[in-house]
């Protein structure tokens, strides 16, 4: 349904997006960039492996002699011998020239030729930003942009504003089990593995009974200590008193780090040699979080993860999609807030789209729902059927309080037994005589009733 009918929205400012004409992104250019001395960039390659002789080949009989190839200056005449093995990105420089209204035809053309190349999208480089004392039309965003910046556009989806792209959608999209849908914080697991401070300090003991419990199985824990002592002496937190009893800000410096303040840390060896170093102290959390990302020691990385627990990601909040696929509506709904949705809500939000509904969405969405027009309906029509009938077989059996996105594991017999039902009623297959093996298994009584009316 999103695939089909869904409105990309963009990430940054949930401003609709839609497919960009050439006409619109040469006036988008000329409004960011105009006076600027630019380089209009296309992206031929981005992340694929091989030696790409044959291209740089290609490149040169069509005229364009130099560009990029990952992120240095090439020609391409003599172009870098590039290992088949490791992805590469090669960007062809279209043209270089003042970003001016009366330039327009130069700048449609270097336009059209950096989509053709790059499939579609393009970038524009300052390369240098106008005199203070140019006169510039009113409204222009010329002087925000500085020399240097990249500027990226695209005819697909993408915000004018901020030029964030969106990918062509695709069933493959929406689903947090695909690379293209994915969180790429989470993987599509809509959790992260994060210290617990529970877990990790003993609150009940002081700095110097050693209440960080992963230091004090360390193999230096006494070093710990003593870096914990001077953070402490700095900041003149009591190191005698349990850590409980010490204040949010003593806690928070202790667990989360100085910030930009230098501390002079010193240390002396038994054989005393001295150490010194001046930085800010980075926090028992990053430390540990350090510790457990960058250690080859499984030993050491199965102690850190006892004193860890699965969180929502703090990228998608537990909604398992990256930006673009969270902010994509359909009837102003996003895909993961039904999901979160009961299935009776759900059922309910399904419904409202369609014109003629006079019951509406459920509360907390009364504001937010959009009935479709009709070219969505008229696209998605059978789809939705298909979801109504889904979800009014699992409202009439009894999982109406099922939320969309609850785990397998932790389904009921009885409501796994309707869930594997539905899935097999709900296809409709004709000719066919279905024999259900002790259907009631898990089920209560008032159940039972339900599904033989079902």
């Amino acid at each position: 349904m999103w695939a089909r009918i869904g409105k990309p929205h963009c990430p940054t400012c949930g401003v609709e997006v839609a497919r960009r004409t050439v006409q619109e992104i040469v006036d988008d250019i000329l409004w960011n960039l105009e006076e600027h001395t630019v380089a209009v960039w296309s992206p031929v390659i981005r992340a694929r492996k091989g030696t790409h002789q044959d291209l740089f080949r290609q490149l040169v009989e069509q005229g364009f002699l130099n560009g990029k190839v990952n992120g240095h200056d090439a020609e391409f005449e003599t172009p870098p011998q590039l290992d088949k093995n490791f992805r590469h990105d090669i960007d062809v420089r279209i043209d270089r020239f003042v970003c001016r209204r009366k330039s327009r035809q130069r700048l449609t053309e270097a336009v059209e030729s950096a989509l053709r190349l790059g499939g579609g999208a393009l970038a524009i480089e300052s390369l240098k930003e106008p005199s203070e004392n140019l006169p510039l039309p009113s409204g222009s965003k010329s002087r925000d942009n500085k020399a240097g910046q990249i500027i990226s556009w695209s005819e697909d989806f993408a915000c004018p504003e901020h030029g964030a792209f969106m990918p062509e959608l695709s069933p493959r999209v929406f689903s947090f089990n695909s690379p293209l849908g994915a969180c790429s914080s989470c993987q599509g697991l809509g959790v992260q593995r994060q210290f617990n401070t529970e877990l990790v300090v003993d609150y009940e003991l002081s700095i110097n009974n050693g209440c960080v419990r992963p230091w004090k199985r360390s193999m230096s824990p006494s070093w710990y200590r003593r870096l914990l002592e001077q953070v402490a002496d700095y900041y003149n937190i009591p190191i005698h008193v349990p850590f409980k009893l010490l204040s949010d800000d003593e806690q928070d410096i202790l667990l989360y780090g100085s910030g930009s303040t230098v501390i002079n840390f010193h240390f002396e060896s038994d054989n005393g040699s001295v150490y010194k170093m001046n930085r800010p102290w980075e926090g028992i959390i990053p430390r540990l979080e350090k510790t457990y990302t960058e250690t080859s020691s499984d030993r050491t990385r199965n102690r850190l993860i006892n004193c860890m627990t699965d969180l929502p990601c703090s990228e998608c909040n537990g909604e398992k999609l990256n930006a673009a696929a969270r902010h994509v509506t359909v009837g102003g709904i996003r895909l993961p807030e039904v999901s979160s949705c009961s299935i009776h809500d759900s059922l309910e939000l399904v419904r409202a789209w369609r014109p003629e509904n006079e019951r509406g969405p459920p509360e907390e969405y009364a504001d937010q729902v959009e009935t479709l027009d009709e070219k969505s309906l008229f696209i998605g029509n059978e789809i939705l059927k298909e979801i109504e009938s889904r979800l009014d077989f699992l409202n009439s059996v009894g999982l109406d309080y099922l939320t969309l996105d609850r785990k397998a594991n932790t389904l009921s017999g009885g409501e796994s037994q309707r869930i594997r039902l539905a899935t097999q009623i709900g296809s409709r297959l004709t000719g066919v005589m279905y024999v259900l093996d002790e259907p009631s298994i898990g089920l209560h009584q008032r159940d039972n009733s339900r599904l033989l009316s079902t």
